[in-house]
């Protein structure tokens, strides 16, 4: 049985632990479940960042799994949030929705409401609070707006102080607790009795800029926050917070879809109700704080286990900024797989590399892209798996089956966590984790997954760069009309096959093919009759090189060709084999007029002696013979 999760954020507290409810139910019992998640939550929809994240909800196929929970508070996009029901409906699989309300789906819904209000109470009824500081979450937010409400309602109720200039907006950040309270201190009100804010960060980032303009918590000022995140736990002093329950919600999630999966009827609303815990932030509990050598040990360790982790990303951004290429990227990422040791990694990236450089080469070319490269495309390549150990990788596969077809068999039981590969709006992929809980732990793989972006970005740039130069220097050194080399091509090529004939010994020679007719051509028929005159002449010419020899568009209808270890028989024969191919053209297409070019060459038997300017001036002093005697005898016959 295969189900999957929709939640962003997966690294934050709340969503944690509702990740780890639906894995301790979900898991015993047999049950593969895969996790879309990406930091859309975290940031807002003015950056194209936000968009590549939230791609991730375009990737799976409901109708490939038995089931969907989802957690759309975590999708503040409004439109992700429609788009993702409306796909779970026409797949027509089961569906919880935890936090929202949503029809047509089974709801566990963690109500605000209760929790608040006991605070509010707790404040007024045992602290004699008459006045409080509200922080509340993000406008758009639907369990923000919920707890303002609450808050609204249970202040009116118990007669406290109101004033709009009592409520600020944060968005979910200490940082935005830190500037809520610093702009309610700048104004000439009086200290509120409390500060109560929507999360647990921004009641922490109260607390900081409470202490750091001089007042006491709790002795001058109560401070309450929300959520119960860990951080509630360490600060000093131990917040008082609610705790939401957000691990008992996803037990009864997982079972009430196993009851839908199963043809049950399960119930079609659950409600978890918040419990308030009072600590000392507000007064209370003092029994239950941390010794000064209790949070000692909490900090090394917590200190330690940053280090660690960013000491790993400081060397991720360093490696990975110096990236020359795909194979150096894939190198670097399998040194640090091979550290964290995931049970399973996979790279899945949006086309082969192959598709990857002609995409590169389009665009080089000035051609028009092809394909979206906002969107996943239909087939899914694994440059790189990683899986109990050992790498492999994998050809294309549908994309719908998000993993290659091998890789899905065996136990049952395995949890997934899928995160989008992408900068900006260029989607990249995805990755897939496979049975690895370090990566629901905080933020650190969430910022691992980040450098892998930006390393696929850098090498993108890279590529994009080299494709760009690789055209300029086409552009440069080619003919555009013909795709010969140009006279700047034969500038730059013609020196290094003197230097190897010099080197071996070997002779050297230039053909000098002068055009006959073109102005007639042009003045007759025009300049684009003029130019296919020229470009059948140079496929003439191009299709009857034997050896490499070097060929290019020396002035307006005039080409040469640099040849070295050619004997005279040799090169008499080479320019035979063109005269035949101008018969052969000539005989092919009726025209008006006949394609035609004298030729002459000279051939220098000691390259040591040889110079290509000497070379060029004599062979086109003898094709100028050959014009000259072409024309006479045109005159004798006329």
């Amino acid at each position: 049985m295969n189900i999957a999760v929709l939640m962003s954020g997966a690294g934050f507290d709340t969503q944690k632990r509702m990740i780890n409810g639906i894995l301790d139910s979900a898991l015993p019992e047999g049950i593969n479940v895969y996790i879309f998640t990406c930091d859309g939550w975290y940031y807002t929809s003015r950056f194209k960042y936000e968009k590549g994240e939230y791609n991730i909800y375009n990737l799976p196929d409901f109708a490939q799994y038995d089931g969907v929970i989802t957690n759309l508070e975590t999708i503040h996009d409004v439109k992700v949030r429609q788009a993702l029901i409306d796909r779970i409906r026409q797949a027509g699989v089961p569906c919880v929705s935890m936090a929202v309300k949503t029809d047509g789906a089974l709801n566990i819904w963690m109500e605000n409401e209760s929790g608040i209000h006991a605070i509010v109470e707790h404040l007024v009824e045992e602290h004699r609070v008459r006045s409080i500081f509200y922080i509340s979450g993000p406008v758009e937010n639907q369990d923000a707006k919920e707890r303002l409400d609450a808050y609204r309602q249970a202040a009116r109720q118990y007669g406290l102080e109101w004033d709009d200039r009592l409520i600020a907006y944060g968005d979910y950040t200490y940082k935005s607790g830190v500037q809520a309270v610093k702009e309610m201190l700048q104004t000439d009100r009086p200290l509120p009795d409390a500060v109560m804010a929507a999360n647990d960060y921004m009641a922490v980032g109260a607390v900081l800029a409470l202490k750091e303009a001089g007042y006491r918590i709790p002795e001058d000022i109560l401070v309450t926050g929300y959520d119960d995140s860990s951080i509630a736990q360490l600060n000093h002093p131990r917040l008082t917070t609610v705790r939401r329950g957000e691990y008992a919600a996803a037990e009864i999630a997982c079972r009430t879809l196993m009851e839908a999966i199963r043809g049950e009827n399960p119930r079609p609303e659950h409600i978890v109700y918040g419990k308030p815990l009072f600590s000392q932030s507000c007064g209370c509990d003092k029994k239950h704080s941390y010794t000064h050598a209790e949070l000692q040990e909490i900090y090394v360790k917590k200190s330690v286990e940053v280090d660690d982790n960013l000491e790993l990303l400081k060397c991720c951004a360093a490696e990975f900024t110096g990236l020359e290429n795909f194979d150096d990227f894939k190198e670097c990422v399998q040194q640090y797989i091979r550290l964290l040791a995931p049970e399973y990694f996979y790279l899945c990236m949006c086309g082969s590399i192959e598709d990857y450089f002609e995409e590169l080469e389009r665009m080089a070319e000035g051609k028009e892209r092809g394909r979206d490269e906002t969107v996943y495309t239909e087939e899914v390549w694994v440059p790189l798996a990683y899986e109990k150990g050992v790498f492999n990788s994998y050809e294309g596969f549908p994309r719908n089956e998000l993993l290659p077809p091998s890789c899905k068999s065996g136990k049952q039981g395995n949890f997934y966590l899928v995160m989008p590969l992408h900068h900006q709006e260029y989607c990249f992929g995805y990755c897939v984790v496979g049975n690895y809980r370090p990566a629901l732990e905080g933020r650190f793989f969430r910022h691992f997954i980040l450098s892998l972006d930006n390393a696929l970005e850098t090498v993108r740039r890279q590529d994009t760069m080299n494709a760009m130069l690789g055209r300029l220097s086409k552009m440069w050194l080619y003919d555009e009309l013909t795709g010969v080399n140009n006279r700047a091509g034969y500038n730059k090529f013609a020196p290094r096959i003197l230097e190897e004939a010099q080197k071996k010994q070997l002779p050297i020679a230039i053909i000098f093919a002068d055009m006959d007719g073109l102005k007639t051509v042009n003045d007759l028929y025009g300049h684009e009759e003029g130019d296919a005159y020229i470009k059948a002449m140079a496929n003439i010419l191009e299709h009857n090189r034997r050896h490499g020899e070097l060929l290019a568009r020396y002035g307006g209808d005039e080409f040469v060709i640099v040849l070295n270890d050619y004997s005279e028989d040799g090169i008499l024969e080479y320019i035979d084999r063109i005269k035949n191919a101008i018969r052969q053209y000539n005989a092919r297409y009726t025209r008006a007029y006949k394609l035609d070019a004298s030729i002459g060459y000279f051939l220098e038997t000691d390259a040591e002696k040889a110079s290509l300017e000497l070379l060029v001036e004599l062979a086109d002093r003898n094709m100028y013979q050959i014009k000259r005697e072409k024309k006479a005898a045109q005159k004798k016959q006329n």
